[in-house]
């Protein structure tokens, strides 16, 4: 397996690793037996089933509270990165537009949402809409990769990232959680859990309250401001549990998420100085609940899922990222984009108890029905002036999707160290879109993946497994081209064929843990975006290539040395080819690298907790890659280090903490375009956020 700009890494990376293994084996192997912390086994919410982590046949990462918390992450782009082959791109004012082994949309669009991860908050879709990704009070983050559309449908071919709050409690909890920092961070939580009365399965509560204020780290020198870049947010959520009988539990999630966030992150020269005289804003304000009914039957458990959402947003920016007078002819102009989605589902799975198996006791299923309906309505408001002369774009638009589905999925126990698992999924779309623009579509067809995978038990604390699975993504449509562009109005379905083979390893009573996965995928018409102008406004729209790979490898390490230290590491290696060449003819990519797609990242660092003290140390690097697949524009390879040291009791802890130490600039975005009165194409980069430090405090009762 060849892999571009990988070989010095690799240099450098072994021996690191190799020093930090030898250093700590002395002290691992004292205490191997004598040691009393362990690393918890963990359930995957997001299977089917509920399959703990070491027996899933799939490349998974779970970050849990824990873990969470150590790391200091509060939103979900504090760990997207440090996470195998896990991308995002930095367009908005939080990680929305994810990728996952290279696959994933870079912008918003301007028609019908067609996104490639699914990201689910307690099971309700936010897929493409995802910056609502707060972690406070979260139990925790699953990262699944690889098509995952028998789970998930057509809006999982990449991969799934599920986010499971944590559950009401039968005992009395509370905790506050504040933060202050540079970059005028104010941040308080409050969290409240526990039964409504002392009675025998009692009704159950919990409520997380966060607010989040930061002035986003740009300086606008025109406005004599540095908060147009600001992340103002509020989350509040709240979870009610009951006991209807002795065999049912009822479960009601309410989520509402208000986030009036600033967007003026771009700049002519590349640095965190912006020039805008009307910067723009990234909002959303979601209400959102879901219904979750089970019954747990001597046969099956019946699992009933209602989810609802409404989200009302604004995409805006300064389009000449300049105040008017900065060019001697004017060049001006501002874009709008307001999105209302409203979203529903429901969904009904049955899954066997153990005493129900099939075909000689020796095969658990599950299966299950699936329907969702999605409406998304848009306005869209650009003015520009270009020495004089004028480019208003308006234009709404309305788009309507309904999903129906089947799956199911039989595990086939051949003895107790091999299970052969098959699942299927058959998905119809049905949808509608019009717009102000005389487009009209009304296309509908039939999907199906499938997955089939063998697990087999090594040894006490080995097992490995191989997979086939079959993911899909629904063709689309291309609303608003130019006359001189109508061949692209539709494009084909994408289908992916992803080989995997995965080990596990479970050592030193339980204090070692390693995944190490290698997959390769074969993308038959795989969807990329492009773009085209319609007078100085841009048009994105979606084309196939014939053919697409996406190979390479993630390993994972937890090490709990002993009961003061622990060692972690996390490797991505990535290689990605395409096949055809732009049906616009303007640019062509056949041979090189998919965007986002960078050849390698990682995650080294170590964290020592001993006698209340906690000290943690994280480095993190990232290969370069390419911003789009309509130009050769690059990022630059990157590392961030990041530190915390604290004390921390049973009732209260503190933490200073430190990221991005080195104040490192590297791009999270990037585009080669003109935009002067000259339209000299040049590159531009968003940059991700520079060195921020503060002080972090729980207190528990």
């Amino acid at each position: 397996m060849k892999f571009r700009n990988t070989k010095s890494f690799i240099k450098h990376l072994v021996p690191l690793l190799s020093l930090t293994v030898l250093a700590n084996t002395a002290q691992a192997e004292d205490k191997a037996h004598s040691s009393e912390t362990k690393l918890a086994p963990v359930t995957v919410q997001a299977d089917l089933r509920g399959a703990e982590e070491s027996k899933l046949p799939v490349s998974t990462t779970v970050m849990d509270a824990a873990n969470l918390q150590d790391r200091g992450a509060n939103q979900l782009e504090d760990v997207l990165l440090q996470t195998p082959n896990v991308n995002f791109a930095g367009q908005d004012a939080r990680a929305k537009h994810i990728q996952i082994r290279g696959m994933g949309e870079r912008d918003d669009y301007t028609g019908a949402p067609n996104p490639s991860v699914g990201l689910a908050i307690d099971g309700i879709d936010f897929s493409g809409i995802g910056m609502i990704s707060n972690l406070f009070d979260v139990k925790q983050v699953e990262v699944l990769r690889g098509p995952q559309s028998t789970r998930y449908g057509d809006t999982a071919i990449a991969g799934l990232i599920n986010i499971q709050t944590n559950d009401p409690t039968p005992y009395q909890e509370n905790m506050i959680e504040t933060s202050i920092g540079n970059g005028s961070l104010t941040e308080v939580g409050l969290m409240t859990s526990g039964p409504f009365s002392d009675k025998k399965d009692s009704p159950q509560y919990r409520v997380a309250i966060q607010k989040h204020y930061d002035n986003g780290f740009r300086d606008n020198v025109y406005l004599h401001r540095d908060d147009t870049n600001k992340h103002d947010e509020l989350n509040v959520r709240g979870k009610l549990r009951f006991f209807p009988t002795e065999k049912s539990q009822l479960d009601l999630t309410l989520l509402h998420a208000d986030y009036n966030d600033g967007y003026d992150a771009w700049s002519l020269n590349n640095t965190l100085t912006t020039l805008s005289d009307q910067p723009g804003k990234d909002t959303q304000r979601t209400h959102a609940g879901a219904i979750k009914y089970q019954y747990f039957g001597q046969v099956a458990t019946l699992t009933s899922t209602t989810t609802a959402a409404n989200s009302d947003m604004i995409y805006s920016y300064d389009q000449d990222w300049t105040y008017k007078g900065y060019y001697s002819t004017p060049f001006t102009g501002t874009f709008k984009d307001a999105k209302n989605r409203s979203s529903f589902s429901q969904e009904l799975r049955w899954v066997s108890q153990p005493n129900a198996r099939i075909f000689n006791k020796s095969t658990d299923w599950l299966f299950g029905v699936f329907a969702s309906r999605l409406e998304e309505k848009n306005k869209i408001d650009s003015d520009f002036n270009d020495n004089g002369t004028q480019y208003p774009w308006h234009v709404t638009s309305k788009y309507e999707v309904n999903k129906f589905a089947g799956f199911g999925q039989l595990d086939t126990h051949f003895s107790s160290k091999t299970v052969l698992t098959t699942g299927v999924r058959l998905e119809h779309h049905e949808s509608k879109f019009n717009s102000t623009d005389g487009d009209s579509f009304k296309p509908n067809e039939n999907l199906v993946g499938a997955n089939i995978s063998l697990t087999q038990t090594l040894t006490q604390h080995q097992s490995a497994y191989v997979s086939v699975a079959r993911g899909y993504k629904a063709g689309g449509f291309n609303p608003g081209l130019p006359t001189n562009k109508k061949y692209l109005t539709y494009y084909k379905t994408e289908t992916a064929m992803n080989y995997e083979i995965g080990h596990r390893m479970n050592l030193a009573n339980n204090r070692l843990k390693t995944q190490f996965d290698v997959f390769y995928m074969d993308r038959q018409n795989p969807q990329f975006d492009g773009y085209t102008y319609i007078g100085s406004n841009y048009v994105f729209y979606t084309e196939n290539f014939d053919k697409a790979t996406n190979y390479g490898l993630e390993g994972q390490l937890d090490w709990q040395v002993n009961d003061q230290w622990k060692t972690f590491a996390n490797l991505g290696l990535l290689n990605t080819t395409v096949k055809g060449s732009s049906s616009s003819g303007a640019f062509t990519i056949d041979g090189r690298q998919q965007p986002h797609a960078p050849n390698y990242q990682f995650l080294l660092g170590g964290q020592y907790r001993s006698h209340g003290y906690v000290a943690r140390l994280e480095y993190t690097g990232m290969d370069a890659f390419y911003f789009s697949n309509s130009n050769n524009a690059r990022s630059k390879p990157y590392q961030i280090v990041n530190a915390r040291v604290g004390y921390e009791t049973k009732s209260w802890d503190a933490t200073l903490w430190v990221k991005n130490l080195t104040d490192e600039r590297y791009a999270t975005r990037g585009f080669f375009f003109g935009n002067d009165p000259t339209w000299t194409n040049k590159k531009y980069i968003r940059l991700g956020d520079p060195r921020s430090f503060g002080i972090t405090t729980h207190v528990y009762f």
